[in-house]
C-alpha cells in the first residue's frame, strides 16, 4: 500500500461532488463520523451538505420548521458515490470548512474520500439551494466539476 500525504490525498480528492467519511464535532455536535457531500469552493472556504439516511426525522424537521420538501433531495446509493445507505440532503444548511482542517483530518485518521455524487444529484442539490429561504450560498459558486 502506497502511503500518501494529507495534503496530497485531500488535493486528489476534493472536488464539487466529492463525498468525505467525517468525524466533525465542531460542525455538527456529534463525534460519530457522518458523509458530508462538497457542493462548493470560495478560498479558503469550501462548502458541504451534510447526509442523513434517517428521513422520517428529516421529514419532521421540515414539517415543524415550515420548510418546502424539494428541498430535501434523495440520493440513492451506487457504484459511483459509494453510500451504503439511502440518503438524503437538507439544501436548507450547509457547512463550512477549510481545505486545511480536511488536511489535517487526514492526517489523524478523522476523513475518509468515499465517492463522488453524479451530475444529476448535484443538480437536485444545487436546485434546493438556490429555492431555500434559508441557505445563502450565491448560486455563482454551485458548480459541478
Amino acid at each position: 500500500m502506497v502511503n500518501i500525504s494529507p495534503e496530497l490525498y485531500v488535493n486528489g480528492t476534493l472536488e464539487i461532488g466529492s463525498i468525505y467519511k467525517l468525524k466533525a464535532p465542531e460542525l455538527i455536535t456529534t463525534d460519530i463520523p457522518h458523509y458530508f457531500i462538497v457542493v462548493a469552493t470560495d478560498h479558503p472556504e469550501i462548502y458541504m451538505v451534510l447526509c442523513t439516511s434517517q428521513k422520517i426525522n428529516k421529514e419532521k424537521h421540515f414539517e415543524w420548521n415550515d420548510l418546502d420538501l424539494t428541498g430535501l433531495v434523495y440520493i440513492k446509493p451506487d457504484s459511483s458515490n459509494c453510500l451504503t445507505l439511502d440518503s438524503y440532503i437538507n439544501c436548507n444548511d450547509y457547512h463550512t470548512i477549510t481545505k486545511k482542517k480536511l488536511i489535517n483530518k487526514k492526517a489523524t485518521g478523522e476523513l475518509e474520500y468515499i465517492g463522488k455524487i453524479n451530475l444529476n444529484y448535484y443538480t437536485q442539490i444545487k436546485k434546493g439551494i438556490i429555492e431555500s429561504h434559508t441557505n445563502d450560498l450565491p448560486e455563482y459558486l454551485l458548480k459541478y466539476s
